[in-house]
């Protein structure tokens, strides 16, 4: 009983089993179609739809329903519009010409600093030191330098001067006696030697003080001091006895002493340093009190009536403007800071040499008119510059353009009545987001990369190229199958 019980179970698992997996299987065909995608169909379709033409080559003929079928559309290549206008960032900045640095020529200690009046307030004029951003005329005072050593060269000139005069008058009174009578003629020859020798130390001490840069008002203010301790002198010296020549050197002594005295004076060594041109002061480096050296900088005076303008432009834009002549290089100056201002016309003159390691920008460099003040240092602008059309370039669509290929390539339509299209390798220049733009007639090492020329006119694959090319691919590799119909 044991035993048939058993037998009964394992008979009722099996039909179970086999139960459910008939109802799978049926399922699964009942399922099929829609579990399963359909396969594609025989490739030998191609050979109807596609053909390679022959004796043609790169090129392949469409049947009239596999145009339809791919969507196929074509467009007539254009010559190139003027790209769209470079739209640059930068900003303005002094002009390195005309930015210059005032210096004191001597060592020594500021005195004083110029003074600049105040507007009237109430009726009573007020002053204030000069400062930054005060203007400035070409050779106004900006500070007095006291120094030992301007002192001393002006006391050197004033004594040759002097010595000069003097030695001259001895000569004109030793030379009207009566040679080897009073005196002897060595004495004589001496004195021709000493206004010699002033008139040598005279020139040396102007020249020195003309390669220190005094002005020539200023060595004739100390040729005047030294005029009027001349005209002292001589009275002194006129009061004395012709014949007598002691009467001279005590007269010349006392000369001495007096232009000994200017070295004591405080006035007498101080120099004035000026503006060397009209502008504005950008920088001041001292005050009362500093003690400077020639080449300290005591202020930076900037002439701001012509600006510089500084532009960031990306380097793959720079071959554009470089090709571009000189008369063509313009742009529009348009404040960041005024929405409501009118764009500055003005010219690029500078194209930078060196890329930005950062940013990979160069540099475009270019002045303004600034007379009216109406422009400022540091502010932003965007400078815009309208690129004209280029004659040697072509433009289409960017969906004609095949990437797949080692080089960029468009199908052109050489014969419309068989629908045949012809794969063209081109030379691109510049890629937009519509619109790609090819040398109509590539340059000599893209001809010997396989680019061949596309001309104004030629109608061109814009949708179905992708389908084109593929197609193309499997014909010239004879994927054809010539057992299949459509």
């Amino acid at each position: 009983m044991r035993k048939g019980a058993t037998i009964f179970r394992v008979v009722v698992s099996v039909a179970i089993v086999a139960g459910v997996g008939g109802l799978l299987a049926a399922a699964y065909w009942h399922l099929r179609p829609r579990l399963e995608p359909d396969k594609p169909t025989a490739i030998g379709r191609k050979s109807i739809l596609f053909q390679l033409a022959p004796g043609k080559p790169d090129t392949i003929r469409i049947a009239p329903e596999a145009v339809e079928a791919i969507q196929l559309k074509t467009s007539l290549v254009e010559q190139a519009p003027s790209p769209e206008p470079l739209r640059l960032p930068g900003s303005l900045g002094l002009d390195p010409n005309l930015l210059v640095p005032v210096h004191s020529r001597f060592p020594g200690e500021v005195a004083r600093l110029a003074t600049v009046d105040l507007p009237t307030m109430g009726g009573k004029k007020t002053q204030r030191l000069i400062r930054y951003g005060d203007s400035v005329k070409q050779g106004q005072i900006l500070a007095v330098v006291w120094s030992k050593d301007i002192g001393e060269k002006k006391s050197e000139l004033v004594d040759a001067l002097s010595r000069f005069d003097l030695d001259q008058r001895l000569l004109q009174r030793l030379s009207s006696l009566k040679p080897g009578t009073i005196i002897p003629e060595k004495q004589l020859a001496e004195a021709r030697r000493n206004v010699e020798a002033d008139v040598i130390a005279s020139e040396k001490a102007i020249r020195t003080l003309r390669s220190w840069r005094l002005t020539e008002e200023e060595i004739d203010a100390v040729k005047q001091e030294a005029a009027e301790l001349r005209e002292a002198t001589a009275r002194a010296i006129d009061q004395a006895a012709a014949h007598d020549v002691e009467s001279w050197r005590r007269a010349a002594e006392a000369s001495k002493a007096k232009s000994a005295a200017f070295n004591d004076d405080t006035k007498w060594a101080e120099l004035e340093v000026r503006a060397a041109i009209d502008g504005v002061i950008v920088e001041k480096n001292i005050n009362v009190g500093t003690i400077v050296d020639p080449a300290d900088e005591l202020f930076k005076i900037a002439d701001l009536s012509r600006i510089q303008v500084l532009a960031s432009v990306y380097e793959e834009d720079l071959p554009f403007l470089e090709r571009l002549p000189p008369e063509q290089r313009l742009w529009a100056i348009d404040l960041r800071s005024d929405p409501n201002d009118k764009p500055v016309p003005g010219r690029f003159e500078m194209i930078g040499k060196i890329i930005d390691p950062v940013m990979h920008t160069g540099a475009l460099i270019g002045w303004l008119d600034n007379h009216d003040g109406r422009l400022r240092l540091g502010q932003f602008i965007t400078a815009t510059i309208q690129l004209p059309a280029d004659p040697a370039m072509v433009a289409a669509p960017a969906g004609a353009l095949i990437e797949e290929g080692p080089y960029p390539a468009v199908f052109v339509e050489t014969d419309s009545a068989r629908h045949e299209v012809t794969r063209r390798n081109v030379a691109v220049t510049r890629r937009g987001r519509n619109q790609v733009f090819i040398r109509s007639e590539p340059l000599e090492e893209e001809r010997q990369a396989g680019a061949q020329p596309l001309k104004v006119g030629e109608k061109i694959v814009v949708s179905g190229g992708l389908e084109l090319f593929s197609e193309l691919l499997n014909l010239q590799a004879g994927g054809e199958d010539d057992g299949a119909t459509p």
